[in-house]
């Protein structure tokens, strides 16, 4: 039973969440409007919005790519997608269809 109770205390800190945007309400266009290309860097953009859905590093290139979700007025599944240079600052920000979604 004790082991039970560690582990669901593990998991839990798991999922904490340290970003500003509040667990389970999503980013929105205001959250993406804060973002300024070739100024914001890698940690202003991880405390507005938290950990990346995913990231991708494409070497020959020098970039590395972060993926969000997120809805487009509250309805229609986007990603958010950031590039960022080597040195961390954001050089492109696109905000396309969720190609998961069936709409």
């Amino acid at each position: 039973m004790k082991s039970i109770a560690v582990l669901a205390l593990a998991l839990a800190g798991c999922a904490s969440f340290s970003g500003s945007v509040p667990q389970g309400r999503g980013l929105t266009d205001e959250d993406i409007s804060k973002l300024k290309v070739g100024v914001s860097r890698t940690a202003d953009v991880r405390d507005l919005m938290g950990p990346p859905h995913r990231v991708e590093t494409f070497r020959r290139l020098e970039r590395e790519v972060w993926t969000y979700k997120m809805t487009s007025g509250g309805v229609w599944p986007k990603d958010l997608y950031l590039q960022f240079s080597r040195d961390g600052i954001v050089r492109e920000l696109m905000v396309l269809d969720d190609p998961q979604s069936q709409g």
